[in-house]
């Protein structure tokens, strides 16, 4: 914090900072064997459409009104971000 005050008082000249080494440079490992990770990321996301799908079917069955009471409650929890809304604290 003070390091400018140093550099403008101390009767010492300021130490010549070491350079860096340069990083060693090794090749690229190859792919593990084990498996493509393309092939673990279409598993992915295919069971994120699965589970999609099914939670899209739960709030298909909900009517207007429903829908709307829940999207206004998952705006007003989103926006007290965990805090106790108002009227429970009185």
């Amino acid at each position: 914090m003070f390091g400018f005050l140093k550099n403008l008082f101390a009767d010492e000249k300021p130490k010549p900072k070491a350079r860096p080494k340069p990083a060693a440079t090794k090749p690229p490992s190859p792919p593990s064997p084990k498996a493509d990770p393309g092939s673990e990321r279409a598993a992915l996301l295919k069971r994120a459409q699965e589970v999609h799908r099914a939670k899209r079917k739960i709030l298909d069955h909900l009517s207007d009104e429903d829908r709307a009471k829940l999207v206004s409650m998952a705006i007003l929890t989103f926006l007290n971000q965990g805090r106790e809304p108002d009227d429970k604290k009185r």
